[in-house]
């Protein structure tokens, strides 16, 4: 199967915190894959009216890198990967920038007389299927829109290899904070400080980097369902001691409750892979985490092991891999579902409204539009 991917950035193979590049990579092994940016969206439609792909396959977040992904998968229907269900900004930001009120507006009115946030729906219904990598989004996304069709499908991690471990001598534990919250871990690094823990918080912008010079990963991002978990998978994949936020996203993740040093699941047998901790007391919790994890080699190496064997056991790209396939091969069968009531007109424009409308001033009839 021919697939075109729609993403916002060139892949990054090198770059562990790369949601998709894993994915990609091992789905080639069985698929054509074509990766199409911003930069080369505008070739793709005469290269698509010459050899059609089978599938389109569009990432989807709501940033600006992202909005020209909206045009194709409204004209090209495909297999939408939802990164994120709260997307108003980046597709009003585009009508905005375009002048179009009465666009925008009609599609809010339809959004807001269906009870969503707009305009989730738009992609929901315009796709042959949605793909989320959280099974409790799907869960939630599937009960709200029953015509939908929402489907589940994990991202992996590559594998990452991490330079040799430092010598044992006391030092201080080196946290990498990931993601854009990196406030309430220098607060709570600081508490842990003040309390004796030595702790020393590291930040960096590139993947590889930032999960070889730390010892402890704080990854929380939040609202759990707006980022996929790639961080923290790479995070285990590199053997690495996790500490994340307590969500339905990470619920069925064997764990550490940092106020008791329990399993949160005590009729478990799996090993914690991680500390999670309750987002109502982040920072607090956060600081015991960090002190139990700076004072406790031994303790935060059993966690990096064991984040590791669960990674290889359930989170590889293999593994992404095969729950994808059958979506993909589902959607390159299925039509988009039927509209829902009051659709916009303007969602399924194709451009050639006015040339039509002066044809039919001259009673001209054609096929070429």
């Amino acid at each position: 199967m021919r697939l075109a991917w729609f993403r916002e950035t060139p892949l990054d193979a090198a770059d562990p915190l790369d949601d998709t590049a894993a994915l990609i990579a091992e789905l080639s092994s069985t698929h054509v894959i074509d990766v199409v940016t911003e930069a080369e969206a505008h070739d793709f439609v005469w290269r698509h009216a010459l050899q059609p792909w089978d599938l389109c396959v569009y990432e989807l977040d709501d940033t600006r890198a992202h909005e020209f992904v909206w045009a194709y998968l409204l004209t090209y229907p495909g297999a939408v990967l939802l990164k994120n269900p709260h997307v108003h900004r980046g597709w009003g930001g585009s009508l905005s920038r375009e002048g179009r009120l009465d666009d925008y507006m009609a599609t809010f009115r339809f959004d807001e007389r269906a009870r969503r946030v707009p305009p989730l729906q738009v992609p929901l219904y315009a796709s042959r299927s949605v793909i989320v990598a959280h099974a409790a989004l799907a869960s939630e996304l599937q009960d709200a829109n029953p015509g939908a069709r929402i489907r589940f499908a994990p991202l992996g991690a590559a594998s990452v290899e991490v330079a040799t471990p430092r010598p044992r001598e006391p030092r201080a534990l080196r946290v990498a904070a990931t993601g854009d919250r990196v406030a309430p871990l220098e607060r709570a690094a600081a508490r842990a400080r003040a309390a004796g823990a030595e702790i020393e918080p590291i930040t960096a912008e590139a993947g590889a980097p930032l999960l070889h010079d730390c010892d402890v990963v704080v990854h929380l991002a939040w609202p759990p369902f707006e980022r996929t978990h790639t961080t923290a998978l790479a995070a285990m994949a590199a053997g690495k001691a996790l500490v994340i936020l307590e969500s339905d996203a990470t619920a069925d993740w064997p764990a550490i409750d940092p106020q008791t040093w329990l399993p949160r699941d005590a009729f478990g047998d799996t090993q914690p892979i991680a500390v999670t901790i309750d987002p109502r007391d982040e920072e607090h919790s956060l600081m015991q985490a960090l002190r139990r994890l700076a004072a406790d080699r031994e303790q935060r190496e059993r966690l990096g092991q064991s984040a590791q064997a669960w990674w290889h056991e359930h989170a590889t790209p293999q593994h992404a891999a095969a729950a994808w396939l059958p979506v993909l091969e589902e959607a390159a069968r299925l039509a988009p579902p039927a509209r829902p009531a009051g659709w916009p007109a303007h969602l399924d424009a194709d451009g050639t409204e006015l040339a039509r409308a002066i044809l039919d001033e001259f009673h001209v009839r054609t096929d070429l539009l």
